[in-house]
Parts: C-alpha cells; structure tokens; sequence
C-alpha cells in the first residue's frame, strides 16, 4: 500500500502542481503559447502510463519501493527545475516527464499483479485496501497542490520569470 500510496503523491504533486509552472521562453520551444506547455506534460505523462500499464507480460517489479522513490525524486527535481530554472530544454522537461508516467504505472501495475498472485482469503481486502491508497495519494497531492503550484509561481515571479501568470 505505501508504496503506491508514495508514487501517486509524487506523481499527482508533479501533475497537478509543479507541472503548470514548467515554463520556458516561448520562443525556445515548439509550442505558440504558454497553455499548450500543460496538455503536452500530461500527453506526455499519459503515454508513459500506458506503455508501463502495459507491461506486466514483459515486465514484472517486485520490489515498489524503489520505483516509489524515484517518483519522488522526480517530484524533487521538478520542485527545483521550477525554481531555479537549470534544464536547457523543454525537451528534458519532457523526458523526466514521460519517466514519471512510466513510474506511475509500472508501481500501479505490479501492487495488483501482485496481490493477484497471491492465494488465500485475504485478497479482497488487499484489493479494497490498495484501491484506498491510490485515492489518498491523489487527495493528498491535490491537498499539497493547493499551496505548491501558488508558491512557486510566486517564486518564479520574484525572479523576472513572469510566465506563469501569463496562462
């Protein structure tokens, strides 16, 4: 449970939060405004998701944790990317991004197959307890995202990188 419960905080911080402040000058990127950086993150995202959410009969992680943590690290690094502005590209933006999807998945995918895998009584339970954990992580980022996406456009603002005002 906790480690879904971790990645889909990270995940749904990063998404709901960090994400609409990953800006870059519009003329050193493909896109025309400022409103098209957000749905491309999440296109982006989601691709991730799918290919990971397609993986187990190629694919299985038994050890969640440490797929876990890296989505907070990535939450960490996009934390920082937002702030202080240090990837060259909206490219690498894109990359961590589409990592992050893959991560998210991977971990959802594998605590079901899992639980699947097991034998005896106790497995409906931990179905009805899992599904419990995905549903806090996303309440609590959007709790977390409330204050976050606000702060660092503030940040951003008081360093002449206005552009988060402008979606």
């Amino acid at each position: 449970m906790l480690p879904l419960l971790l990645v889909y905080t990270a995940e749904y911080t990063i998404n709901q939060a960090v994400a609409p402040t990953l800006l870059f000058p519009i003329a050193r990127t493909p896109f025309a405004s400022y409103r098209a950086f957000y749905p491309t993150y999440q296109l982006t995202y989601q691709a991730g998701v799918f290919l990971s959410r397609s993986s187990t009969p190629f694919l299985r992680i038994h050890a969640l944790y440490a797929p876990s943590l890296l989505q907070c690290l990535n939450l960490l690094l996009l934390v920082l990317q937002s702030m202080y502005a240090f990837l060259p590209n909206v490219w690498c933006v894109l990359g961590i991004v589409f990592w992050e999807g893959l991560l998210g998945g991977l971990v959802y995918v594998n605590t079901f197959a899992e639980i699947l895998e097991r034998e005896g009584e106790g497995r409906e339970f931990c179905l009805g307890a899992v599904t419990v954990s995905d549903s806090a992580g996303v309440c609590l980022a959007g709790v977390l995202g409330v204050g976050v996406e606000g702060a660092l456009c503030r940040w951003q603002v008081g360093r002449g990188r206005d552009w988060c005002t402008r979606v």
